[in-house]
């Protein structure tokens, strides 16, 4: 089973990780440039993008997930996270 990223705003193609904690990173990722932008990493109320939950950052960014079989993650229009230095570099 692989893990579908789904932008629940329809922006971003499909991407497809190889575990849910694989997702999480990569969203926090993202998202780390528009994190509490007003608040200085120094701040009381400021919290690393890092230490939120899947769900908490899939909220933040309204992002949805769905688990899929590895038959699945190898349709042409997904893009497989996983291997993407392999075909990259092929």
């Amino acid at each position: 089973m692989k893990v579908l990223r789904i932008d629940n705003q329809g922006v971003l193609e499909g991407r497809v990780y190889e575990t849910l904690e694989d997702l999480r990173y990569q969203l926090c990722d993202f998202h780390s440039v528009d994190w509490q932008v007003e608040l200085d990493e120094n701040d009381e109320e400021y919290i690393d993008i890092y230490s939120l939950t899947l769900e908490e950052i899939m909220y933040h960014g309204d992002w949805s997930y769905q688990m899929i079989t590895d038959e699945e993650a190898n349709e042409p229009h997904y893009i497989r996270m996983y291997d993407y230095e392999e075909r990259i570099n092929e």
